[in-house]
């Protein structure tokens, strides 16, 4: 009877273990959609959304497609390393 009762808490064990591991697989797996603004987020039923943009009050969302608008992109400036020089009397 004890043996029957090890390989089930070891089978329970195993089991929570999976658990665990399954919902730490799925964090990971979530955060990394996150920090890539994975679209599919937000028709996915997998997760539960209270709120999706930040909006001014009233908007409301509707279905459509992601369009990439053009607009003006700052130019990143290049600085020059600066030389001082120091002008004095050469004696």
């Amino acid at each position: 009877m004890a043996v029957i009762m090890f390989i089930l808490g070891l089978i329970f064990f195993a089991g929570l273990l999976a658990l665990v591991y399954w919902g730490y697989w799925n964090a990971r797996r979530l955060d990394g959609q996150i920090a890539r603004a994975d679209p599919t987020l937000l028709t996915t039923n997998t997760y539960r959304r209270e709120e999706t943009i930040q909006a001014p009050a009233g908007s409301i969302i509707q279905e459509g497609q992601l369009v990439h608008v053009q607009g003006q992109f700052v130019q990143p400036v290049q600085h020059q390393p600066r030389v001082i020089v120091q002008q004095g009397q050469l004696q």
